[in-house]
Formats: C-alpha cells, sequence, structure tokens
C-alpha cells in the first residue's frame, strides 16, 4: 500500500496537527515504512502457530481475574470524591 501526502494530510487533520512541509516527508515517509512492515507480517505463512496471549509455550500467563476490592486509605484520602472505603468516580455510560 502506497501513503501519500494527501493522506499524511488527512491524518494530520484527524489529530489536529498543523504540520511543516519537512514534517509532511517525515511522516510520509515514516507511514510508508510501517505500512512496508505491516504487509510483511501479512504475507507471513502462520498457519502452523498456536495462538497465545503471552508469547511463551505452556505459560501460566494469562488474564486476570477482574475483582472489586477496597482502595488502601492512602489512596483514599487523596481523592477527589470517596464512597465509604472506595474512590468515586463519575458515570460515564449513562448520561
Amino acid at each position: 500500500m502506497e501513503f501519500n501526502k494527501k493522506e499524511v494530510l488527512h491524518l494530520a487533520d484527524l489529530a489536529k496537527l498543523k504540520l511543516s512541509e519537512k514534517e509532511l516527508e517525515s511522516y510520509n515517509s515514516q507511514l510508508q515504512d510501517i505500512l512496508t512492515y505491516v504487509d510483511k507480517i501479512n504475507n507471513l505463512d502462520l498457519k502452523n502457530v498456536k495462538e497465545s496471549l503471552s508469547g511463551i509455550e505452556d505459560s501460566d500467563v494469562g488474564p486476570r481475574p477482574d475483582s472489586v476490592e477496597a482502595c488502601k486509605p492512602e489512596a483514599i484520602s487523596q481523592a477527589c470524591q470517596k464512597d465509604g472505603k472506595y474512590v468515586a468516580a463519575p458515570n460515564v455510560f449513562n448520561k
């Protein structure tokens, strides 16, 4: 995949960046290098590679279970909002 100046300008606009001509050329080159590398990875034959979360075979490493725990008292004392022995945060999902 080829990356061009127009696409770099579009990405810069999305990121609200103002780039100089020199920066445009630099980012264009860097993004092209990244895409070339990703293309090499996409072309690898991975049929015989076993999926792994850790990259280490036969490892007990995996995602840790989520759990609710009380905060340490020193952390609660520094919190802006508290709910008993827990640090409170504003609800972000049901606004």
